[in-house]
């Protein structure tokens, strides 16, 4: 015969998979009021409230269980450190959670849970190396939990080992279709220079236009094997969905650019310039067009602009040199680049062009 307390927990879960949170939880708070003895209701309430994000609450209910903690079996001690020690992750309490885990671990665990915990303890303080060795355990006792292959092929591509990461998407149901992996499966194409790879799985991601990476993917990609009129049409939908979207833009340009579509590549910058975000990164890139184009108000106008960003940085003062050149004012130019060498970095081709106008 069912307990009362689980026909209580059964409704709960009903009621918060039908999105009444608020009746969910009141009758999880009258469960805790009413049955507080036994350790495996105990348990299932801490995971439920975990899962909500009531961590606060899931400890809580832990700590109430401590004062009984001796009198349960090991198996119910375990689950208690197991589930302590997820917490204090996600509470950011990172010592006291390798404190909880480290005595199971050394205490010989068969618990997949266990080496999951402890790489992704150890991937939070940046040992990629020793969380994938942990990570790899865990897969050795779980080898049907997708999340955690998943995770140890991206850290695979991360390292370069791009055959062991595809070998463990493989594993995965979702290889030929689940957006997550398709997603992972592309940037590690492109990242091999395997554009055109890259881009049909970009495209097999663009179902209905609302995947912005999965646009700027095609698009980017696009680009790269000189197909500018894809690359247009992607980067083109991609602003159209996200005008905030603004790696977006330069690369819309430059490609409108290729098509010797010019006025229109200008256009593209005036339309990023006036969000006014991100100007310094602009800037260059428009100045390079309407230099091109000896649109000189264009150019002063954009020039004032880098002056109110920052006036000592020498990107400004190099391109005052480009527009200089580009007049025809040598003297000027010289002046300018001058300015421009004077600063702790190296901007762009300075050097080069200030030797050039010096020799002739």
């Amino acid at each position: 015969m069912r307990q009362q307390w689980q026909i209580q927990l059964d409704r709960a879960i009903a009621l918060l998979e039908a999105g009444d949170i608020e009746g969910g939880l009141t009758e999880l708070a009258d469960i805790r009021d009413s049955h507080t003895d036994d350790p495996i209701l105990g348990l299932q309430l801490v995971n439920i409230y975990h899962e909500l994000g009531h961590h606060d609450v899931a400890l809580e209910i832990l700590e109430g269980m401590e004062v009984r903690r001796l009198e349960w079996d090991d198996e119910v001690q375990r689950e208690m450190s197991v589930y302590r020690a997820s917490l204090y992750i996600d509470l950011d309490r990172l010592q006291e959670a390798m404190d909880a885990l480290l005595p199971i671990k050394e205490a010989g665990t068969d618990d997949y849970r266990v080496y999951a915990l402890l790489g992704e303890l150890f991937l939070i303080d940046g040992l990629t190396e020793v969380a994938v060795r942990y990570f790899e355990r865990a897969v050795e006792l779980e080898p049907d939990n997708e999340e955690i292959q998943y995770l140890l092929g991206k850290l695979y591509a991360e390292q370069g080992e791009n055959e062991r990461a595809i070998e463990k998407w493989q594993l995965l149901e979702g290889f030929e279709d689940e957006s997550q992996i398709l997603h992972e499966r592309a940037r590690l194409a492109a990242r091999q220079g395997e554009f055109e790879e890259a881009l049909a799985l970009y495209e097999k991601l663009d179902k209905d236009g609302s995947d912005a990476e999965a646009l700027y993917g095609a698009g980017m990609t696009a680009y790269q094997i000189g197909d500018w009129q894809r690359a247009v049409r992607y980067l083109a939908r991609l602003i159209e969905a996200d005008a905030d979207y603004m790696v977006a833009y330069p690369l819309l340009a430059e490609a409108l650019w290729k098509l010797g579509m010019r006025e229109q590549a200008v256009a593209i910058y005036r339309q990023a310039l006036s969000l006014r975000i991100e100007e310094e990164r602009l800037l260059p890139g428009y100045l390079r067009f309407v230099i091109e184009l000896r649109k000189w108000d264009e150019a002063a106008e954009a020039l004032a602009r880098l002056r109110e960003l920052d006036e000592e940085d020498p990107v400004y003062w190099y391109w005052q040199g480009r527009v200089a050149e580009a007049k025809g004012k040598v003297e000027d130019a010289l002046a300018f680049y001058e300015q421009a060498l004077n600063g702790e970095e190296t901007v762009a081709d300075a050097q080069e062009r200030y030797q050039n106008l010096l020799r002739h």
